[in-house]
C-alpha cells in the first residue's frame, strides 16, 4: 500500500508574501490583474489567442502588494493563449545558499498553496538530471525559499480546470555556457517525454538601498534604478546572454534571478523565439519610498 504523498507546505504564505486564506488570495490575484496603473487593468479573458506561441517568461517574486500587478501582465498573456502546458519549469533564485549552483527537488510529490496542490513532474526531473548531471537534487534549497512558490497561485488561477505539473529549480549563478547546457537539457527532456512545456524565470531586478549593500544613486533614485534596469532588460530583449551577464558584472546590479533569466534566454534562442517587455516599474512607484527600491518586470517569451 502506497504511503501518504509528501507535501511541501506553503512557506511563502507563512511569511506573508501572499494571503494564506484561499478567498483572500484569489482576491489579491484579481486585484493584481485589475490594477489600472501598474497592472493590466482587467481580468484574463478566455483562451482564444493562437499566436504568438508562449514559451514562458520572466515574472517577479516579491510580495503581491508590490510585484503582483507586474506579474499579472505575464499571466494575462499565458491565460489568453490556447497553448496549455503539461509541465511548467520554474527557475527561481536561491536566496538560502543551500544546495548546488542549480538545484531541483524530487523529494515532494505535491507543492501546496491555499488554492490547492500542484503535482511534481518527477519523471521530468529524473530525465533532466540525466541530461545535466550538474543539477543537484536537494529539497533543503527549496524548503524555505519563496521564489518558485510565489508564482504558483497565479498559475493555479489562470489554469483552473487544466492539469499541469511542476519542475522546481533554484539558481545561484550561471555562465553563458552553463545556461546553454541547461536550456539544451530542458529541451531534450521535454522532447524525450513528449511534454508541452513552459519555462518561467522568477526574478526581481535591481535591489537598491543600504539593506541590500548596493547604493549607487543618491538622488532621483526611482528614475535611476529604472534606467539601470531598463539597460539590463535591453540585453534580455536582444537575447544577448553574454552581454546580459557582462552588464550585471559591470554594474554590480543586484538582479537576484539573473542566472534563471540567462537559462530562459538560451532556451528562447534555441527555439527561435523572442522576448517582449510587458511591464516595468519599481517599488518606489508603489510606496513612494526611495530608501529601498526594487525593480519588477514582466517579460513574455514567445515565438
Amino acid at each position: 500500500m502506497a504511503g501518504e504523498p509528501r507535501v511541501r507546505q506553503p512557506y511563502a504564505a507563512l511569511i506573508g508574501f501572499y494571503p494564506a486564506d484561499p478567498q483572500e488570495l484569489e482576491e489579491a490575484i484579481k486585484r493584481s490583474f485589475l490594477d489600472e496603473r501598474l497592472g493590466p487593468g482587467r481580468l484574463p479573458g478566455p483562451p482564444t489567442r493562437e499566436t504568438p506561441l508562449p514559451l514562458g517568461g520572466v515574472a517577479p517574486h516579491a510580495g503581491y502588494s508590490y510585484s503582483g500587478p507586474a506579474a499579472a501582465h505575464l499571466y494575462l498573456e499565458l491565460a489568453e493563449s490556447v497553448y496549455r502546458p503539461d509541465t511548467i519549469v520554474i527557475i527561481g533564485t536561491n536566496h538560502t545558499g543551500r544546495g548546488g549552483i542549480f538545484t531541483t527537488a524530487s523529494y515532494w510529490d505535491l507543492w501546496r498553496t491555499p488554492l490547492g496542490d500542484v503535482p511534481v513532474d518527477k519523471e521530468f526531473i529524473e530525465e533532466l538530471v540525466r541530461r545535466y548531471p550538474g543539477l543537484v537534487d536537494d529539497p533543503s534549497a527549496h524548503a524555505e525559499e519563496h521564489s518558485v512558490e510565489v508564482e504558483l497561485p497565479f498559475l493555479q488561477y489562470i489554469y483552473q480546470g487544466h492539469s499541469w505539473s511542476l519542475v522546481p529549480i533554484v539558481a545561484k549563478d550561471a555562465t553563458p555556457r552553463i545556461a546553454r547546457e541547461i536550456a539544451s537539457a530542458l529541451l531534450g527532456a521535454a522532447e524525450a517525454l513528449g511534454r508541452r512545456m513552459l519555462v518561467i524565470a522568477s526574478s526581481d531586478f535591481t535591489h537598491h538601498g543600504y539593506m541590500y549593500g548596493y547604493v549607487v544613486f543618491t538622488e532621483n533614485i526611482r528614475e535611476n534604478v529604472a534606467r539601470l534596469d531598463l539597460s539590463i532588460i535591453e540585453k534580455i530583449l536582444e537575447l544577448d546572454t553574454e552581454g546580459f551577464i557582462a552588464k550585471i558584472a559591470e554594474t554590480g546590479a543586484t538582479v537576484c534571478g539573473y542566472a534563471a533569466i540567462a537559462v530562459l534566454m538560451e532556451y528562447v534562442k534555441a527555439l527561435g523565439g523572442e522576448m517582449r517587455l510587458l511591464k516595468y516599474y519599481n517599488s518606489a512607484d508603489v510606496t513612494g519610498d526611495e530608501d529601498i527600491v526594487v525593480g519588477y518586470a514582466a517579460i513574455l517569451a514567445a515565438r
